[in-house]
């Protein structure tokens, strides 16, 4: 079987071919103002024939009926949008999801922690770092075979504290206008103190999640996927798992 798989965040789409021989090399567009017909050109008739559509959309209603659409124009398919369940198994394994509603968790979030656990069933932080930032902690039980999300946390991704600092500020964003973003931890100019200090606030809160979930799994790992992802990575002092496909992964597991 060949599926299209779909990774529709906040920003950017991305996608990629399953086969019986594993996943495709992810590609990504931003989807601001794409059309069903660029959708289609863009998306959809590069992957080939498909015969399944499988979908997690954090986008929005408007988006998913471009999908359905696109994929009706294309393959006449019916596209298969997943939700977070209550439980799922991955590799042996079952996932209980933390939420009362386990419905409201993004869809993302629940895939991304998929594929962690396809990658390797053991306690996990997964981090997301796009427009958003997530972070969602897992445990494992080795005897038990039980994973569970312990719940998790949503801030401003980087690039949207920094956005939010020139945009929501009068002072700030005016200084900020011909500063430089540099690469020292203590700016000497407005603009990149805010860029400094977004990357430095998601650094920290990474790091205390990390930290936390440690005195419970000892053995757990840390994995980093998203847009922002490869930048924060890089100013992390801890043994960092970077997974751009994550959330791709976790749709791969479903049936």
């Amino acid at each position: 079987m060949t599926r299209l798989l779909l990774d529709i965040g906040n920003t950017r789409i991305k996608w990629a071919v399953q086969t019986d021989q594993g996943l495709d090399e992810q590609q990504a567009i931003a989807h601001a103002g794409l059309s069903v017909a660029q959708l289609g050109t863009q998306v959809f008739a590069p992957s080939g024939q498909v015969s399944q559509v499988v979908v997690s959309n954090v986008a929005g209603i408007v988006m998913a009926e471009q999908v359905r659409q696109a994929a009706r124009d294309c393959w006449q398919l019916e596209p298969q949008f997943v939700a977070a369940t209550a439980s799922a198994s991955v590799n042996g394994r079952v996932l209980r999801n933390a939420y009362a509603e386990p419905g409201k968790l993004g869809s993302d979030r629940w895939l991304a922690m998929l594929g962690a656990l396809a990658m390797q069933p053991s306690a996990a932080l997964v981090v997301s770092i796009g427009t958003a930032m997530t972070l969602d902690a897992v445990t494992a039980d080795v005897a038990t075979g039980e994973c569970r999300h312990l719940g998790g946390m949503i801030v401003p991704g980087p690039d949207l504290m920094v956005s939010s600092l020139l945009h929501n500020t009068s002072d700030i964003a005016a200084r900020a206008r011909q500063g430089e973003q540099g690469e020292a931890f203590f700016a000497d100019n407005t603009l990149g103190c805010v860029y400094q200090g977004s990357l430095q606030a998601t650094v920290a809160l990474i790091t205390a999640a990390y930290a936390r979930l440690r005195t419970r799994a000892s053995d757990a790992r840390l994995l980093l996927t998203g847009g922002a992802a490869p930048r924060v990575q890089a100013s992390l002092a801890l043994p960092v798992q970077l997974v751009p496909d994550l959330v791709l992964q976790g749709l791969a597991t479903v049936n």
